[in-house]
């Protein structure tokens, strides 16, 4: 029994100790990545393509195309029917047609959708790469799928791709980089922390790396990829009318682009339409967006252009399913081609993207001084932390250890002797339980009281509020009993209301400007700390406080509550970046560590 009882400890330690070198490479691999930037990339258009439609002539079968009656142009499984007929994809002439027509229309290259090594799709890479070269379009793959959802099985595709195609002349590059873009379900086969260590190792594997565009719009996997896009609109255009596409666009296009921000590939997806009604398999009501006699593809080239992004991608050119197809069908001509040409020059006459001025820029001597201090404060950083202020500190050199959440209920682990400084960098969900219930805000609040410094900077407005524990999500509002007094303010400012922040506290902020306006777009949720709802045990510092021109207070985007001999530190998820939000975290994080009695060794 003894030696049993030692084999269940060891397995025990071993598997504790596996979890902390997991997440200390998992910081290692995104300390990798934050080294990457994209800045004035070349403007592009680029269309999805499919290349998985087959005939009896060509491939000796139908592929794709069932219920085939040419006499009347209809096919089953279209919207609409292909002015080229139910052609196949083998087809030399078929794709040098695509070719020729994409070139006139000023489209740049195609996405091909990808889904095997050596299946159907990918034997037909070749001769599109070949005819794609004789017209001087590029051509990329659209990744979608990870069959046995192992960031293994990716990688091996991915290598796959690289070696076979991406030395080819043809394929899509920037600065000698093959592109490849990941499709939403491949994402989320194997997660993003998945697709982080398969982008790190296809880059250490591959010579001259690769870059990578995922089809996810958020802060995090713009920070793991190269890039962000959309596959698909129609979810939020279905039923619409072209103003109110319009108006839908032009809010949320710009929206789309400030999420990749200053150095990753920005892109955003159009559509000339969608209706996959026919297809059996997806029942109704179907999310249809009508084309309007070609207008809703107007406005939205419109709303992409007034957005400026990188890259314009166009869903699609001949997914014939889903009625989105560009390429001439008997239904419409070439209507979708002609605009193309049209919008495609008008968005090409743009200068590249250029990043935004930044305010209260800090000397390099100071900055320096600052990067000598983080690398020598040991500072943990809890689970599923992307916020601004994470990338920062990795940018910086600080020696930041990723823990887990089981290490955090450890209290000889996590502790101020070990950790002075410990950063929520998370959106709304937290892990609230690992073994009893609470132990984690439990553990988190003695971290405080014993002398830590809890930094709060989130990725989204409110953090520590639901339990992530068992799905879905539970409501738990924990950031009170954390010395936060944070109340829901509004989701979009009050119609016609000016509002600025004022500088509370100048000697902590010395690079901050006096005053700064709120934020005009994306994410709006105002989430301020409310002074007078604080505990009577704690004191609040006032750093950052919201005004409308009348003077009245809208609360505190960001402040210090001093709880016995620890600290919280809180700051609005949007402060982190806007334009002053390098100047926020500097001088936040130079006050942070002169707390610490390392730094002040």
């Amino acid at each position: 029994m003894r030696w049993l009882m030692v084999l269940v400890l060891v397995i025990i330690v071993g598997v504790i100790l596996w979890k902390g070198v997991r997440a200390q490479m998992a910081a290692e691999l995104l300390a990798e990545r934050a080294k990457v930037s994209w800045t004035n990339v070349p403007k592009k258009v680029l269309a999805f393509y499919y290349a998985w439609y087959g005939n009896p002539q060509v491939s000796g079968r139908w592929v794709h195309w069932h219920d085939v009656d040419e006499a009347q142009k209809q096919i089953g499984s279209s919207t609409h029917y292909p002015l080229l007929g139910p052609y196949d994809s083998h087809d030399p002439k078929v794709v040098e047609q695509h070719c020729r027509w994409a070139k006139e229309a000023g489209i740049d290259g195609f996405i091909v959708s990808w889904w095997h090594p050596n299946d159907f799709h990918d034997r037909a890479m070749p001769l599109i790469l070949d005819t794609a070269q004789k017209f001087g379009l590029e051509i990329s793959a659209y990744f979608e799928t990870v069959p046995t959802r192992t960031k293994e099985q990716a990688l091996e595709y991915v290598m796959h791709l690289l070696n076979r195609y991406g030395k080819h002349p043809a394929w899509l590059k920037l600065n000698g980089k093959p592109v490849i873009f990941v499709y939403g379900r491949a994402i989320g086969e194997i997660g993003l922390d998945g697709w982080l260590w398969v982008i790190v190792e296809a880059n250490r594997r591959y010579e001259g790396g690769a870059v990578f565009i995922g089809d996810r719009i958020s802060k995090r996997a713009a920070r793991i990829f190269d890039g962000v896009h959309t596959y698909n609109i129609t979810g939020l255009t279905a039923g619409k009318s072209p103003e109110e596409i319009r108006a839908w666009a032009q809010k949320v296009f710009p929206d789309w682009v400030s999420v990749a921000g200053n150095d990753r590939i920005a892109c955003l997806t159009i559509i000339p339409g969608y209706d996959d009604s026919k297809l059996p398999d997806r029942k109704p009501p179907r999310p249809i967006t009508e084309r309007h006699n070609g207008e809703t593809y107007k406005v939205l080239w419109e709303a992409a252009i007034a957005a400026n992004p990188d890259w314009v991608l166009i869903t699609s050119w001949n997914e014939w399913h889903e009625g989105s197809e560009i390429e001439p069908s008997v239904e419409h001509g070439d209507r979708e081609l002609k605009t193309t040409a049209e919008y495609a020059r008008k968005f090409k006459q743009l200068p590249p993207r250029q990043s935004p001025k930044r305010v209260g820029l800090i000397p390099e001597s100071e900055r320096k001084r600052l990067q000598e201090k983080l690398g020598k404060v040991p500072i943990a950083v809890l689970p599923s932390s992307d916020s601004e202020a994470v990338w920062w500190l990795i940018g910086m050199g600080a020696k930041v250890t990723v823990l887990d959440w089981e290490q955090v209920v450890d209290q000889q682990r996590f502790n101020p002797q070990n950790f002075p400084i410990v950063l929520y960098g998370g959106g709304e969900s937290y892990r609230t339980t690992v073994r009893e219930q609470n132990d984690v805000l439990k553990s988190l609040q003695r971290y405080v009281r014993d002398g830590g410094f809890l930094v709060v900077m989130p990725s989204m407005p409110m953090p520590f509020h639901y339990d992530e524990t068992k799905p879905p999500p539970t409501a738990v509002h924990h950031a009170p009993q954390l010395w936060l007094p944070l109340t829901v303010a509004w989701e979009r400012p009050p119609e016609g209301l000016k509002l600025k922040f004022i500088v509370r506290n100048k000697s902590l902020l010395p690079h901050v400007p006096d005053q700064f306006a709120f934020p005009e777009s994306s994410d709006l949720r105002w989430r301020p700390l409310v002074p007078e709802k604080a505990l009577p045990e704690t004191k609040v510092l006032p750093l950052i406080e919201l005004l409308d021109e009348s003077g009245r207070s809208h609360g505190l985007g960001a402040a210090i509550v001093q709880v016995g001999a620890g600290k919280v530190l809180y700051v609005w998820f949007r402060l982190l970046d806007i334009d002053v939000g390098e100047a926020i975290l500097h001088d936040l994080w130079d006050f942070v560590l002169s707390q610490t009695c390392a730094a002040k060794g």
